[in-house]
């Protein structure tokens, strides 16, 4: 293990960044992590984590600095050695998400396509803040959602004999719906997100609607769920296409503890809850619809994959003397997910942890206390987070809670 300065922490607090969104929902943000909202749209994420264009500030002798750029100093020490040759900064971002309203219709680039993109804007002299910059880094951006409260999705394609029936058979006609082949999926969200917001009102809204009602009064749950989120987006979003999104996209449902893992490609949107999310360490959206944000059908269109899907990920659950560990695995090399419920006798509650690279703890529930060595031991309480240097030993916890580890994942592990 890598000698770091005396005067350089393995553990230390997070400070995190809040981003405001017109779909946020500060409430469903609040009871998990500590955030301040500044005025304008309600909180709608909480990052923790290095990406640029948010990263946190680790609390150092009293004074906060930003982890980007403690990461450009010291490598070695922050990431270790391993995640410093494999990545050279932090692989993942950490976040916690609360929708009070659909975000928008999208889809996230392998990585061949994001190294292409961003290179291409890069070129092409488009600032990274500009409103139509669609690739903000070279990164692809698999992602993890586990539920913190009951949660709502639309994600990845129904089979297309059940999105006919949803349909119906006007809008069916209307619409020239005669989807057979997977690849037809892509040229029919084209043409049908591309059609203009006037001419989509001029008539086929109105027979949304129409058709949204008959299917929220059905006795079938899966389509009452569609005709309901269908209304409630014609409620948000006037006009604007990705209204069928409901019938076109399976509705996915999970209760807290579940997960759900989307791989690049997969057309989604999430709809209502509260999640914890972990990606790799990326911002690249392609956006469809729904949303006051830049809209790019055309290049979502190229880099959708009709054929893939999100998996739901049940953890793995392990029994240690302490409690109970769950391990959210994924095919991602940059992250994986525990939860660590301790619950034992005072006597007994208490772990170790090993840092496998740079790590992130959430305190969602409880009280925990951090020590190495001879350091001063630290505190974590519930909504509080806490960053674990790469290139540090082994980190002992003692407590009573819920802890959230966000760690490396894949072969680094």
């Amino acid at each position: 293990m890598r000698q770091h300065h005396a005067d350089t922490p393995c553990v230390a607090p997070l400070q995190n960044s809040a981003q405001q969104y017109t779909w946020g929902h500060t409430e469903g943000i609040l009871p998990f992590i500590q955030a301040n909202q500044k005025p304008g749209f309600p909180i709608g994420e909480v990052w923790l984590g290095s990406h640029e264009r948010a990263p946190s500030s680790l609390l150092i002798g009293g004074a906060a600095r930003p982890l980007d750029e403690l990461i450009r100093e010291d490598p070695l020490h922050w990431l270790g050695d391993r995640v410093a040759e494999r990545f050279h900064d932090m692989p993942y971002l950490f976040k916690v998400l609360a929708a009070g309203s659909p975000l928008s219709l999208q889809v996230h680039p392998n990585l061949a396509q994001a190294q292409e993109g961003f290179a291409r804007e890069e070129r092409s002299g488009l600032p990274r803040s500009a409103p139509e910059r669609t690739y903000k880094d070279p990164r692809h951006k698999p992602e993890l959602a586990v539920a913190l409260t009951p949660f709502t999705a639309m994600a990845g394609f129904r089979d297309s004999t059940e999105i006919a029936r949803l349909l119906g058979r006007e809008l069916a006609r209307r619409l020239d719906f005669n989807v057979r082949k997977p690849e037809e999926f892509r040229e029919f969200i084209r043409r049908l997100f591309s059609m203009r917001p006037d001419v989509f009102a001029s008539g086929l809204e109105r027979s949304l609607a129409a058709r949204a009602n008959e299917l929220a009064s059905s006795a079938a749950a899966r389509e009452q769920d569609a005709g309901s989120l269908v209304l409630e987006l014609q409620s948000l979003y006037p006009h604007d296409p990705g209204q069928f999104g409901p019938l076109l996209f399976d509705i996915l449902k999970l209760s807290p503890g579940e997960g759900l893992f989307v791989p690049a490609g997969v057309i989604h949107a999430y709809a209502r809850g509260s999640i914890l999310e972990i990606m790799a360490c990326s911002d690249n959206v392609i956006r469809a619809g729904l949303t006051i944000k830049y809209v790019d059908v055309d290049l979502l269109c190229d880099i959708l994959d009709p054929v893939a899907v999100p998996s739901r990920i049940a953890p793995e659950i392990q029994r240690p003397d302490w409690g109970e560990r769950a391990l959210y695995a994924t095919p991602a090399e940059e992250f994986r997910l525990e939860r660590w419920t301790m619950s034992a006798a005072p006597e007994e509650a208490r772990a170790e942890l090993a840092p496998e690279g740079p790590e992130i703890l959430l305190c969602t529930e409880g009280e925990f206390s951090l020590s190495r060595g001879s350091a001063p031991p630290s505190t974590l309480s519930a909504r509080q987070s806490c960053f674990i240097a790469g290139g540090c030993g082994d980190v002992n916890i003692e407590g009573h809670g819920t802890l959230w580890r966000a760690a490396i994942g894949g072969d680094l592990a």
